[in-house]
């Protein structure tokens, strides 16, 4: 048993549209050990057969493995993916199980589902569907398990699970407990480690939470500092920021020892809004314990900043990603091998 670690194709390589082939050879030539797409429409956008099957067999050539997304399991966002829906002809959910097979036929058995998507054109708070107008997330958290509900004899006859990310709009807390209604059987943990922090999450804290249900792991860092409301996140490569993967590693390990991590890396801040009573009040799960945990990790920071042992996050993120990509992802594949050969997970 070792964890393994793979390219997100979405984030980590800056041209999504070469050949899906092409792609997996030039995640060997990087290292990876597979690679990560968000829906099995990355390998075929028709779910051919045949075109499922050569990337299968490029991957076993190469001595890959694939992973792969299962995309919205929102009712009240999966508009936004019209492709999907075109895989069903207009049926949604006959378009997941569509990709539910496709994924199997390849050998992705562990997918990542998400629970809405971040709506950069708008601002505030409305970038996020948990503070939606129109419909309470705890509505959209009802539709989504009656969802997942409905997939679960697709899911059961295919052997696959629907891990789901923590993702920008979702807690831990809240996942788990739809993993306890659901059924851990067919859902599961994709653990994003910087995403938790958006929530006001410790990933630490998440790590202990989830470590029974995390199948695939998402891996980031960042470093936080202070705003007028509250604390804002600076995604960094792995390893240049504050999130411990030693102890998460160590937490996880022993339920599963084979764990699968991408290296999903790009730029943005994004805001953690502590001191404004409107955010604090959408997260009733908030525990003081967690929050206390991301001051202190902001004040490490500053204070990083203030001596010279972190850039400026203003000139660090000046920048275009591409001119960083290389030693970004090299930096964190290094740094995630390292660390997982210290603690025999490798």
């Amino acid at each position: 048993m070792a964890m393994k670690i793979g390219i997100d194709l979405h984030h980590g390589f800056l041209q999504e549209e070469v050949p899906f082939t092409v792609a997996l050879e030039k995640a060997k030539q990087e290292g990876y050990d597979g690679v990560y797409g968000k829906s099995p429409m990355v390998a075929s956008k028709t779910l051919d057969p045949v075109e499922l099957k050569e990337a299968a067999d490029t991957a076993k050539e190469l001595g890959l493995y694939i992973d792969l997304g299962i995309g919205r399991v929102n009712p009240f966002n999966t508009n936004e993916t019209p492709e999907v829906w075109q895989l069903g002809d207009g049926d949604y959910k006959l378009a997941v199980e569509k990709m539910l097979y496709a994924a199997a036929s390849i050998g992705a058995k562990e997918l990542i589902g998400v629970t809405a998507g971040w709506k950069g054109e708008h601002k505030g708070y409305h970038v996020y569907d948990r503070f939606r107008t129109d419909v309470t997330w705890e509505e959209q958290l009802r539709a989504t398990a009656n969802f997942l509900k409905s997939l679960k004899p697709v899911l059961l006859d295919t052997g696959t699970r629907i891990n789901l990310e923590t993702h920008e709009e979702i807690t831990s807390h809240e996942i788990v407990r739809l993993i306890e209604e659901v059924g851990d059987d067919v859902l599961g943990v994709a653990f994003d480690t910087a995403n938790v922090f958006a929530r006001g999450e410790d990933p630490v804290a998440v790590a202990t939470r989830t470590a029974p249900y995390v199948h695939q792991m998402h891996a980031k860092d960042c470093i936080l500092f202070f705003s007028d409301t509250g604390l804002i996140r600076q995604v960094k490569p792995v390893g240049q920021g504050i999130v411990d993967y030693r102890q998460i590693f160590s937490i996880i390990a022993p339920y599963q020892p084979d764990l699968h991590m991408q290296i999903e890396d790009h730029k943005g801040y994004m805001n953690i809004d502590i001191f404004v009573e409107q955010w604090r009040n959408s997260h009733p799960d908030m525990s003081l314990s967690d929050i206390a945990e991301l001051v202190r990790l902001a004040r490490i920071c500053e204070q990083r900043v203030a001596e010279g042992s972190l850039p400026h996050p203003a000139i660090y993120e000046q920048p275009a990603y591409a001119e960083q990509r290389d030693e970004r992802l090299g930096f964190a594949g290094h740094y995630l091998r390292t660390t997982l050969s210290e603690l025999g997970l490798r």
